[in-house]
């Protein structure tokens, strides 16, 4: 027993040290791969290859493992280590030394391969006719890593290596690969071996190889430190679309160093493949559908060559961070537009992407941070556009200047290195000087949008200048997070309609800010340039003639009519709930997703009419509307210290969905409210005193008095349970009501305590 016991602890120990199951690459640093691709079968979809990894070992080790995917290995031999033996199971090589391998020293290990290269719908190697090429990710496989389908590797994103690839092909074909070609050899057999080497040190996924019968469109980019060649290796039918299509290639590498620093790699390439894009190193593998001969699909160009910098350059640690790759490329998509086409286009395609994002990322892949994403969500729509427009958030919250300059510090400090979330976050913060952990925790590791907005504002008179007392609060969509160090752009404007821009500072939920301006403004509008990918959609329109104005998936549309001069009118749709603190109208609920604001101001006269949709459905207002029991209401207030009122408006649908129309639109918020129908109907009898009601028929105003003086509502119901007018009530017994706006019939009128209890009701007919 005692001998049993022994030998269990044994392998204990043994398990909790030299004989601990390592994750691929923890214990080497692999420093240089040499890939020899033999034989290319074309037929039967095979190769023959053989590479050599060169490593360095971090710890004292007897076995060291390589991930390759779907080959039969031929043999593995070593000229400076000895090798006692080896398995190849599941993917996983696991090599067997003689002797311990010390920590620090060097060796080499030879594995011949052959068979058929692994490929999903996406990643992998792919056979095209005559073609073959690699794409170094998968979207299907977890890891996305797909180095490992065409050679032996430490296949993460942090282990990174220089290379040297050779492959041998028919004469007739070109071998593309990364790197600078160091030759091309005749072997006099009917084939030739191309030979790329690589310098930089990339990982494994960035190495790639293309075969098939290609032309090369080349030239030379004059760039910052030196001249680079370009080469696009695209199919002989292609090889006349290729300047139309790359016509401002050079400008987009101009932007992108003058952006982020002189070009990383060795020449810009790109090579047709029939599956795309995919940033490999100086070889982007380019959609054949996307040489078009015109810039139609000129943004995935510059999405890929960004990625030189963002991905290549500095690569995201884990599959968990792949925003700082692909987020910040899919930005560089829409930032370059800024010097091509100008600043009103950049904008323009980034509005449309927030608004797009805003109302549709949470319901395909739920409400998720920017980082830490899931392996079946890394290459979705919050890594791409959401990353995108938290960049240009970040891009404004830095300006522009700043942002790119830290940036540039960001890259050289993960130069050929790798980085998280948490580094790029502190790489900015030492840049600038400014702390960037309230940015990030409101940005980045916290799911939903943030929503800021200027509740109210006075303005006071101050000898030549005025004073403004802004008052402003922030809330979370999905998320009860408050931010610290919010910066966020407001505009004042003047009678002219003139915008005149500036930046404020707070952290907390809210608070009271005072700035100074030379003119009196008649407005202060919150982010009017939307530079900020918050949880608003806004619109900001001069109207001259008849319009209709539609607020992009925001339930609201405007008809101008009758104009006799021009309209300012700024629409926005508030994708949160606004502050409820002084609502107490029992039985009502507000919509607990959005709510509008208008402003209006009128050169002249107009016909403004609004029509806010209400539709129960997944995006708003899902929980809003239960059943026939309830009731869909129209509130509005002309600021957030008010109480919400009642308006009047016309109806149509159904408990489930319908329109009101508003027919003189004014400034103000609006929001949709349900009314419970069901509280009501088991409170029928008056709790004190009769309701008198003069005159009864009405028709334009009517004078309403009761026994006790009450704080609460008066509320007026038709004959199908809707609120037609809500009026709050402060320690009255009597109010005035004007009548106008309400269709003629008969009409229930309730006076409710503030907790909704009915006080006491009567019947009104309007003529």
């Amino acid at each position: 027993m005692k001998i049993f016991l022994f030998i269990i602890a044994t392998l204990l120990l043994c398990v909790n040290t030299q004989c601990k199951n390592h994750v691929v690459g923890d214990n080497i640093d692999v420093t240089h791969y040499e890939i020899h691709i033999n034989n290319l079968d074309f037929d039967n979809k095979e190769m023959n290859a053989t590479t050599l990894v060169s490593f360095q070992a971090m710890e004292d080790l007897s076995a060291i493992n390589f991930e390759l995917k779907n080959f039969e290995i031929e043999s593995i031999t070593s000229e400076d280590l000895s090798i006692r033996s080896y398995t190849y199971e599941n993917d996983l090589i696991t090599i067997t030394l003689n002797n311990t391998m010390t920590v620090g020293s060097n060796g080499t290990i030879t594995i011949n391969y052959s068979g058929k290269p692994f490929y999903e719908s996406w990643g992998g190697v792919h056979w095209s006719g005559t073609y073959v090429f690699n794409l170094g990710v998968g979207f299907d496989s977890q890891p996305h890593n797909l180095g490992k389908t065409w050679f032996p590797c430490v296949d993460n994103f942090v282990d990174k290596a220089t290379y040297d690839i050779f492959v041998t092909a028919v004469n007739g074909k070109k071998a593309i690969c990364g790197g600078n070609l160091m030759s091309t050899t005749d072997n006099g057999d009917g084939t030739s071996t191309w030979h790329w080497s690589v310098p930089q040190e990339i990982p494994t996924y960035l190495a790639s190889f293309a075969v098939g019968e290609y032309e090369l469109w080349e030239d030379t980019y004059q760039g910052i430190d030196r001249d680079i060649p370009i080469t696009i290796y695209v199919k002989p039918n292609q090889i006349n679309k290729v300047e139309g299509t790359f016509v401002h290639l050079k400008e987009i590498a101009r932007f992108l160093e003058d952006s982020f620093g002189p070009y990383p790699f060795n020449r810009i390439g790109y090579v047709s493949t029939n599956l795309g894009c995919m940033e490999h190193v100086d070889n982007i593998a380019f959609a054949s559908q996307l040489i078009t001969g015109n810039t139609s699909d000129e943004s995935f160009i510059a999405h890929e060559l960004s990625h030189m910098w963002f991905g290549n350059k500095a690569t995201c640690s884990t599959a968990g961070d792949m925003w700082l790759n692909e987020g910040l490329g899919n930005f560089c998509q829409y930032y370059y537009l800024k010097d091509i086409y100008g600043e009103k286009e950049y904008q323009k395609q980034m509005t449309a992407l927030i608004e797009t994002i805003l109302h549709t990322c949470h319901n395909s892949e739920g409400v998720i941070p920017l980082n830490n994403i899931p392996l079946d969500l890394t290459y979705g729509t919050t890594v791409y556009d959401k990353g995108a427009i938290v960049t240009h958030t970040l891009m404004n919250y830095l300006g522009r200047e700043n942002f790119n300059n830290a940036m540039k510090y960001y890259l050289e400090k993960y130069s050929y290195s790798a980085a998280s979330s948490e580094q790029l976050r502190d790489a900015l913060t030492e840049y600038t000087g400014m702390d960037m952990t309230g940015f990030f925790d409101t940005w980045v590791f916290t799911p939903g949008s943030p929503h800021y907005n200027i509740d109210s504002f006075a303005v006071t008179p101050n000898g030549n200048v005025f004073d403004i007392q802004i008052h402003v609060s922030q809330k979370h969509r999905f998320s009860d997070h408050i931010g610290d160090n919010v910066i966020y752009e407001i505009a004042f404007m003047d009678e002219e309609w003139n915008i005149h821009p500036a930046r404020i500072q707070w952290s907390g939920k809210s608070a009271t800010i005072t700035e100074q301006t030379e003119f009196y403004p008649i407005a202060v509008f919150g982010d009017y340039y939307n530079k900020t990918a918050d949880a608003r959609i806004e619109s900001n329109n001069i109207i001259k003639n008849d319009t209709t104005i539609t607020l992009r998936n925001s339930n609201l549309k405007v008809f101008a009519e009758n104009v006799t001069d021009s309209v300012f009118l700024r629409l926005e749709h508030h994708l949160v709930c606004p502050d409820t603190s002084n609502h107490n109208v029992y039985g009502l609920k507000l919509s607990p997703d959005h709510f509008w604001t208008v402003f209006r101001d009128d050169k002249g006269s107009a016909d403004i009419r609004a029509e806010f949709n209400y539709v129960q459905n997944i995006l708003f207002d899902q929980n809003l509307i239960l059943s026939d029991n309830d009731s869909v209401v129209l509130l509005y207030r002309s600021n957030a210290s008010e109480q919400w009122q009642s308006i009047p408006y016309e109806w149509e649908g159904t408990w489930k969905f319908g329109r009101m129309t508003v027919n003189n639109l004014q400034s103000g918020d609006y929001i949709l409210g349900a009314w419970d129908k069901l509280h009501f109907s088991q409170n029928e009898l008056p709790k004190t005193g009769k309701l008198l009601i003069s005159p009864n028929p009405a028709d334009n105003n009517v004078f309403m008095r009761w026994d006790d003086n009450i704080n609460g509502n008066v509320v007026i119901n038709d004959n199908n349970g809707k609120i037609i007018k809500l009026l709050n009530i402060n320690n009255t017994n009597n109010v005035d009501i004007d009548l106008n706006g309400i269709p003629a019939g008969l009409y229930i009128v309730k006076i409710c305590d503030e907790k909704g209890n009915l006080m006491t009701s009567e019947k009104l007919i309007v003529r």
